[in-house]
């Protein structure tokens, strides 16, 4: 008796094993980020990758926050009637802070590809360079909740 229990707990055991066993990593479709990851380019800089992503949905409003050490970008879209951005805020994030803010200042664009959101237009703020001198700044960001 003693012996069919150990056989049946040790087919459990493997079993068990070979379901957790790692496989590759499944792989992103084209123009897709994994979920959890954002990738963020302001001013033309280079893109800044992030797996800092939080992400909150309340009716037709998705917050989407990422957050470096003390730099972040948070944007709210609204799929309300068509996909929009309500706005898109930067903090310090490459020198730069400011905001795109639907019908006040900046423009921007929404797109999907599959679960990924592409936000591309221009933002209105001040950058480290010239603190005083309000600038625009170009800025993209790919993010995937």
């Amino acid at each position: 008796m003693n012996g069919r229990w150990l056989v049946v707990a040790s087919a459990v055991v493997i079993i068990g094993a070979a379901g957790c066993s790692s496989h590759s990593a499944i792989k992103a479709a084209p123009g897709t980020l994994p979920a959890g990851t954002a990738e963020l380019s302001v001013n033309g800089s280079t893109t800044r990758v992030t797996h800092s992503v939080q992400c909150e949905a309340i009716d037709w409003l998705r917050t989407i926050n990422t957050h470096g050490h003390d730099a972040g970008v948070t944007v709210v879209l609204s799929n309300a009637n068509k996909l929009v951005a309500e706005f898109v805020r930067f903090h310090d994030f490459d020198g730069f802070t400011g905001s795109y803010d639907r019908h006040l200042q900046g423009e921007a664009a929404v797109a999907m590809t599959g679960p990924t959101y592409r936000i591309a237009g221009t933002a209105v703020g001040y950058a480290d360079a010239a603190p005083t001198r309000r600038t625009t700044a170009p800025f993209e960001l790919r993010v995937s909740c």
